[in-house]
C-alpha cells in the first residue's frame, strides 16, 4: 500500500473522529439546554425560582463533596419552599487531576444536592447506606454508632458528635421508617438537612426527595426541637 493511500486513510479517520466529537458536543449542549428549560418550567409551576448558576452555593455547605477539588460550581439551582420549609436543589460539580505532563487527566465529579432549611442550628448527624467494609472499619474506629435495631445497624452507618442526639432522632419508629429506603443517605448539618448523591436529578426526583426529607423531619420528636430551640 502506498504512503499516499496510508496518509489518506489516516486523514479520513481523523476527520471521522473530529466529526464524532462535534456531534457529541452538539448533542450534549442540546440535552443540557433541554434540561435547563425543564427545570425552569418545573420551578415556575411551583412558584419557585430557577437560576442557571449561583456561586454563593459553592461554599454554603460543608462535608463531602464540598470543599474538595477545583473548578467548583453550583448550577441549575431551584429555590422555594416545600410545605413551610425553605429548600434549595442544585447540581454541584468539581474537578480533580491526576498524572503529569502529557499523561495528566482531569475528572469531573457531579452531584445532585437537595437541602432543606431547619430554621435553627442542629448538631451534626449523618445516616449513610452501610456496607460490609464500612461497617468493619466503622466499628474498628468507633465511628459507627450502634443503635437498638440490629437490622438498622446492618443497613446504615450513623455518625454524630452527640450520641444522645443521634439516639433521640433515630428512635425505633424512625429507624423502621428509614429501612424502607435502604439506599438513602442524608445528614443534618448546621441549619439544614441535606441529601446528596452522584449524578444529577430530574424534577420528579426533587419532589420525591423533598417528600422523604419532610417525612424524616416530621418524625423527629417535638422534645428534640424544644431542646434545640432552648439552646
Amino acid at each position: 500500500m502506498s504512503r499516499t493511500l496510508l496518509g489518506g486513510g489516516f486523514l479520513l479517520l481523523f476527520l471521522a473522529f473530529l466529526a464524532l466529537i462535534v456531534v457529541l458536543v452538539v448533542v450534549g449542549y442540546q440535552q443540557a439546554k433541554k434540561r435547563r428549560e425543564g427545570l425552569a418550567a418545573f420551578a415556575a409551576a411551583r412558584g419557585w425560582v430557577y437560576r442557571p448558576a449561583d456561586p454563593s452555593l459553592v461554599g454554603r455547605f460543608t462535608g463531602s463533596p464540598f470543599g474538595t477539588g477545583s473548578s467548583r460550581s453550583a448550577t441549575n439551582c431551584l429555590y422555594g419552599a416545600h410545605g413551610e420549609r425553605p429548600m434549595v436543589a442544585f447540581d454541584y460539580s468539581y474537578t480533580t487531576s491526576s498524572g503529569s505532563g502529557d499523561n495528566r487527566t482531569t475528572t469531573t465529579h457531579r452531584y445532585s444536592v437537595v437541602a432543606m432549611n431547619l430554621g435553627l442550628v442542629v448538631p451534626p448527624l449523618a445516616v449513610s447506606p452501610e456496607g460490609a467494609v464500612g461497617r468493619f472499619f466503622g466499628r474498628l474506629t468507633n465511628r459507627d454508632i450502634e443503635l437498638e435495631s440490629e437490622d438498622f445497624n446492618r443497613a446504615f452507618t450513623v455518625t454524630a458528635h452527640d450520641r444522645r442526639f443521634a439516639s433521640d432522632v433515630l428512635h425505633p419508629q424512625m429507624m423502621q421508617m428509614l429501612l424502607q429506603w435502604p439506599a438513602l443517605g442524608w445528614r443534618l448539618e448546621g441549619d439544614s438537612m441535606l441529601v446528596v448523591r452522584s449524578g444529577h436529578h430530574a424534577p420528579h426526583e426533587v419532589d420525591a426527595t423533598l417528600a422523604v426529607m419532610d417525612a424524616i423531619l416530621d418524625r423527629i420528636p417535638e422534645h428534640v426541637w424544644r431542646t434545640l430551640r432552648a439552646q
